[in-house]
């Protein structure tokens, strides 16, 4: 017997495009919301075990909230068909992975989401990059990573960018298989290595020579902001810890700590950055380096940030991102002024494994972080026993600690007593 409760006709019908069971958010955030907002048509783009049961493991609770369109064996002509005919209100996805197919189905039955070409600049970083510098706005020197085979363009590189230079997949998230090069050999093996079309060669950004941000904090950030029908909305900017080697995020400080011209230069660039792309509609995370020169854009990421992003704006703000990308998605319309932040900040921070470890024998002292004042929860990462590669990026964390403190200082006491606590051992 199935006890989901008939779902409130009322509401619009909404396509949510679910990816990954381990990229998405948590699908009791997704299920919250959905709530009072829409009735959601669970759309699967990929064959993956995974998210399949998940989903149909909800169902049967009754916890679900909506039905599910496995469109994972149909070409995107099909899948088009076969939501055209459950005739939704509108289409949203939520991860990186999931733009492309959405706009490729979006676009066949005249639901609004971004442009095909739009689509394609959110999801390829060359292409993303070649937008920015066209617009005007300033960007590391690029090359494809083939392209560097030719001995003239490895002059090139050689000669604008020096070393070290960061090699990245032009499509991916969370700093997978993104490395430093710092030599000509280095650069020579890694253009001759890659399949074409997959992989970015660019200047590595500079950092600033003098201080830009509160002492424990790195010199970049993201902008968390929605565009309506053009109108940008600002709700906040978000700091960020060290990276762990080579390019893995350790944790998110909300506000960031940087003065109020800093703060503002931040904004106009991922204000700029999102004209560049032409996105007119949407919630976006754009993350930008402080450098001497003013701010230059890592990139514009076409949905909200990950992680425990959108608690921790929730929170702080009272504005729930992912519903706010649900509610543009049907067509909402509103603007934004003056968002008020609550008193404190808000963090995330994620313990690394060191990255020469190949498996993780144990993680210890998450007690101890539990006992901290301030410490609302701790999450384990990867599990122990497993296999542990630093090419998995930000997400084969070993502890994910969250909480809240009075001010910043409190909260970089906090992030040297997680640190100094767990230990991290491997082989």
């Amino acid at each position: 017997m199935n006890d989901e409760p008939a779902p409130d006709d009322s509401l619009p019908l909404l396509a949510l495009v679910y990816g990954s069971l381990s990229m998405e958010q948590p699908l009791r955030h997704l299920i919250e919301a959905s709530t009072g907002v829409c009735r959601p048509l669970w759309v699967l783009p990929f064959d993956r075990k995974g998210s399949r049961s998940a989903l149909r493991l909800l169902k049967a609770q009754g916890e679900l909230g909506g039905d599910v369109l496995d469109a994972s064996k149909m070409s995107a002509s099909e899948a088009a068909e076969a939501l055209g005919e459950r005739r939704p209100h509108g289409i949203v996805c939520l991860i990186d992975e999931t733009i492309m197919w959405t706009a490729e189905v979006a676009n066949r039955i005249d639901l609004p989401f971004h442009t095909l070409p739009t689509a394609t600049q959110l999801t390829d970083k060359f292409e993303q990059r070649t937008a920015l510098r066209a617009y005007g706005l300033p960007t590391p020197d690029f090359w494809k990573a083939e392209d560097v085979a030719d001995e003239g363009v490895a002059a090139d590189v050689m000669r604008k960018a020096g070393f070290p230079v960061v090699l990245k997949p032009r499509r991916g998230t969370s700093g997978r298989d993104s490395e430093p090069l710092r030599s000509e050999q280095a650069l020579r093996e890694a253009a001759a290595a890659v399949e074409p079309e997959t992989m970015l060669i660019e200047a590595y950004i500079p950092d600033p020579t003098t201080a830009v941000v509160g002492p424990g904090s790195a010199p970049y950030a993201s902008v968390e902001l929605a565009v309506s029908d053009g109108v940008i909305s600002v709700f906040g900017v978000t700091g960020r810890t060290p990276l762990a080697e080579p390019f893995r995020e350790t944790g998110q400080i909300f506000p960031a700590d940087v003065d109020p011209a800093t703060r503002s230069a931040l904004i106009d660039a991922a204000s700029a950055a999102t004209r560049a792309l032409g996105i007119t509609n949407g919630v976006l995370h754009v993350e930008i380096k402080i450098t001497d020169d003013g701010p230059v854009v890592i990139e514009v990421n076409g949905r909200p940030g990950g992680l425990r992003l959108r608690e921790i704006v929730k929170r702080a703000t009272g504005v729930d991102l992912i519903q706010l990308e649900m509610r543009l998605a049907l067509g909402e319309r509103f603007a934004y002024t003056d968002v008020e932040t609550r008193p404190g900040v808000d963090f995330m921070y994620l313990v690394q494994p060191n990255m020469n470890l190949r498996r993780i024998t144990s993680v210890d002292g998450l007690d101890a972080v539990r006992a901290i004042p301030g410490v609302e929860r701790v999450v384990p990462g990867i599990a122990q026993g497993s296999a542990f590669s630093w090419r998995t990026g930000t997400l084969s964390f070993a502890a994910e600690i969250s909480g809240t403190a009075a001010d910043h200082e409190a909260a970089r006491r906090i992030r040297d007593q997680v640190l100094a606590s767990v230990v991290v051992s491997g082989e």
